[in-house]
């Protein structure tokens, strides 16, 4: 029985002692150390110039104010750091949105402030020397009723994702649906950009010399000289100054429609004008009606664009 008395003695004695240790120091309601709870507030204030920049200012809410003597002030935090890490400029950094609530927690020994968790955010950035991967990977779903099922660490990947990859040298998109085929790959560096779809079917690249599309069997090319439309074997060429027909090969010159009307017409009245000698005299052609019927239609043919004219082909003089 005394024994239990002296340790229960001992016992209020060491709590006698640290209460009156912590006298000042420590929340007498909370027992929490003085600047080393976390405080709850919004952004006052952002500084980008002047010894602050990189900074925020923070307001307590009033129900987390503390009373007002000469350590506290009345709840305002000037100069909080963004980081433990006082330097901003470089590795992950984020900025919050002014008036967006946020905690702040102070290093105990140095008295530092800094934001530890943010409401609304304006400016996250993140700067690697090598790498940086972001994305989502798909997995199984959990089943917490089931003991033999895989423990949610061991859960195995659907085949599903989105991905990008930040290197020095480029920036790698990709997203793969659980069918192999359904994905889509994106590449950007300091030469190209390329889109690829599926396994090849449907893609673009942009470079320097040229912007191209390709699905399938067709492609599409716009050059520094030239814009070419393909489909399989056949092709369209622009050029400056000449456009080729079914392939960059071909050495026959398309023909003005207008032009070779206007051309027949000529011909007919000059075989109209033709005649025969015979013992009766001149004469003209047995099939003159047949002349004039021809250079009528013609005639139609270039006033309506129809028959062998069309205006769904125009080629310039």
């Amino acid at each position: 029985m005394s024994s239990r008395s002296d340790l229960s003695n001992n016992q209020t004695i060491r709590e006698a002692i640290r209460k009156i240790a912590l006298h000042g120091v420590a929340n007498p309601v909370t027992g929490a150390i003085r600047d080393a709870a976390r405080i709850a507030g919004y952004v006052a204030k952002i500084h980008t110039e002047g010894d602050l920049t990189g900074t925020v200012d923070v307001q307590e809410f009033a129900h987390f104010s503390m009373e007002k003597d000469d350590n506290t002030g009345i709840g305002y935090h000037e100069g909080v750091f963004l980081s433990a890490i006082q330097d901003n400029s470089r590795g992950m950094v984020v900025i919050p949105k002014l008036y967006s609530e946020v905690i702040i927690v102070t290093d105990p020994e140095t008295g530092v402030e800094y934001v530890s968790m943010f409401s609304h955010v304006d400016i996250i950035q993140l700067d690697s020397y090598e790498k940086v991967i972001v994305g989502v990977t798909e997995r199984e779903e959990y089943k917490v009723d089931d003991e033999n099922a895989p423990d949610i660490e061991d859960l195995e990947e659907t085949g599903a994702f989105s991905r990008t990859t930040y290197t020095k040298e480029s920036v790698i998109s990709e997203v793969q649906g659980k069918d192999d085929s359904d994905k889509v790959k994106q590449t950007i560096d300091n030469k190209k950009l390329q889109v690829v779809v599926g396994d090849d079917k449907s893609s673009q690249l942009i470079d320097k010399d040229k912007i191209q599309l390709k699905h399938n069997k067709a492609e599409s090319i716009l050059g520094e000289d030239s814009n070419t439309v393909r489909h399989g074997s056949s092709s369209v060429i622009a050029k400056d100054g000449t456009v080729y027909l079914g392939s960059e090969s071909g050495t026959d010159d398309a023909v003005l429609g207008s032009e070779l009307a206007n051309i027949l017409m000529d011909m007919l009245d000059y075989m109209s004008q033709m005649t025969t000698t015979t013992q009766l005299g001149p004469q003209p052609p047995l099939n003159m009606a047949r002349f004039i019927a021809l250079k009528a239609e013609i005639g139609l043919f270039k006033s309506s664009h129809s028959g062998f004219l069309t205006k769904k082909v125009q080629v310039q003089k």
